[in-house]
Formats: C-alpha cells, structure tokens, sequence
C-alpha cells in the first residue's frame, strides 16, 4: 500500500498543531494509502500531548530535538531521520512537509499529494496565490523576492510547503544546503519542479512569527546556498558599473560592497553549513 508521511515543524503552537492534525486526518480519509506523521519539536517551551486518536493516521512520531534550531534546520533533521527510517524510496512513498501553524492549508495536502502521483519525478511546491501579511511585511517580502531574483536569477515565490517522491530525498539532502534554507536548497540540488497556486492562509491562533529580522536573515541564507552564482553575477556587474565610473571613492565604495556581500554569503555557507551531519541533535523519539 502507498504511504504518506507528513513532516511537521513545530515550537509552543501546539493548539495550531491539534487543528491540523484534526483537519488532515478528516482529509484524508479517502486516500487510500498509510499516513505517518512526523512531528519534529523544535525544543518547545510547552509539553506536547496528543490525548485524541487519529483514525486516519497509522503512526505519530515526535523528534524532540536538544535545542531550538529554527522551521528550517527543524525541517531538515525531520527529512534526514526519514532518509535512515525509509529504506525503500519510490514513488510509492511520498513525502509532504507544511508548517505546524495553519498557514500552510493542511487541507491542500491532498492536492500536492495527488500531483506528485501525477508527475511522478517532480518537486510539487505550493506557490503563494495571496498572502495574509499586512502592507509592510508585503512589500518587504515582494523586496526579498527582487533582490533575491537580481542576484541568484531565481524567483523564489515558495516556502516549505510541498510534496515529493521519496526516491528524491537523498538527491535533495545530497550537500546539506536545506540545512541554510528549504526552499532553496531543494531548488539548487533538482531541476524538476511544479508549482501549485495556493493561497496562503491565516494562523490558526496567535501572531504571525514573521517580522523584518527574520525576513532579512531569512533571504540572507536563501541566497547563501548561491553564493558561487552571486559571485559571477556581482563580478559581471561591478565590472561593468567600474569601467563607467571615474569617481575613485564611488568606485572604492562598491568594491568594498562587493566584497563584504560575498565573503559573508561564502561565509555563511562554508562555516555554517555542516560538513556531516549526524542525527544527534534529536534527543528522543516518541
């Protein structure tokens, strides 16, 4: 029988996460197929109890990591516990990852799910129809997508939700890149990609965890994973904007510029970035 298993990042939302839980398992009962559900709890404050059985669920797994690493390195060690706990990869196994807070639509999981059986060997991504933020966090975000098309040449309009075959995973988790950004790191280890336009939803319950400081080291450590494109990019255009400038502390100014942007994506990637990983960083399994 086919098998599904759901990653879920998640720190102190543990209402949001019930109602997820609660709106998954009514979706999918008509699948026909066996759904496991892997919870990796991102070293919540809150204990995380689950009293309710889940007809629709064959297991729930919780990895209790050591300490709070943040959704994308949460999202991370989630798939490389997989990668060990699966052993056979086809595309009779798929894999789904959304956000624990309600913003991901749990209900159009179904919907990823049923396009990666579809298109077999591609990377399903929701893509973001509308956003819920307000007019600031908009218009930064629409500045993110700018500056991070300019310099990597990739329009990144998606985040963690998506689906795909598993025999993908060890393609994807090849370089440790998700370990700095999902998105991102998928987007540079695969080329075959399809998106589905899904509106962004609202939180179930509290404020939206995203505010400028995490939008800026957010769309630092998405570029970060290009950083050898961002070096010929910036390399082509400082050496065009050089060759038109005669003002030498102008020209003096944007080559520090250049530097400083790229010995700290370089740096970021290179210092940041395990070299091996191991799964130490989860404390437990329940």
């Amino acid at each position: 029988m086919k098998k599904n298993y759901i990653i879920l990042p998640v720190y102190n939302d543990l209402d949001s996460l019930k109602k997820v839980l609660e709106i998954l398992n009514r979706s999918f009962k008509t699948l026909k197929s066996n759904n496991f559900i892997i919870i990796v709890n991102d070293f919540s404050s809150k204990k995380l109890k689950f009293n309710k059985k889940y007809s629709n669920f064959k297991k729930i797994n919780v990895l209790n990591l050591k300490k709070n690493v943040g959704s994308q390195k949460a999202i991370f060690f989630g798939l490389k516990y997989l990668q060990k706990k699966i052993k056979k990869k086809n595309n009779e196994t798929i894999i789904s990852i959304l956000d624990s807070d309600g913003e991901d639509n749990p209900n159009m999981v179904k919907k990823l799910i049923r396009f990666v059986n579809l298109k077999k060997d591609y990377f399903i991504f929701a893509s973001r129809k509308k956003r819920t933020e307000n007019s600031f966090l908009k218009a930064l975000n629409q500045l993110r997508l700018l500056i991070t098309f300019i310099l990597t040449g990739k329009y990144i309009n998606f985040g963690n939700f998506s689906s795909f075959p598993s025999f993908l995973l060890n393609k994807i988790l090849s370089n440790n890149n998700l370990y700095l950004a999902y998105s991102s790191g998928v987007l540079k280890n695969y080329n075959k990609f399809f998106f589905v336009k899904i509106k962004k939803s609202k939180r179930f319950y509290g404020n939206s965890k995203v505010n400028l400081e995490f939008l800026i080291l957010h769309t630092i450590n998405i570029i970060s994973v290009f950083y050898k494109t961002v070096f010929f990019r910036t390399f082509f255009f400082l050496m065009i904007t050089l060759f038109f400038l005669e003002n030498v502390k102008l020209k003096t100014s944007i080559i520090s510029f250049f530097l400083l942007i790229n010995l700290v994506l370089a740096g970021i990637n290179i210092f940041f970035k395990p070299k091996k990983v191991n799964l130490s960083m989860i404390k437990s399994v329940i």
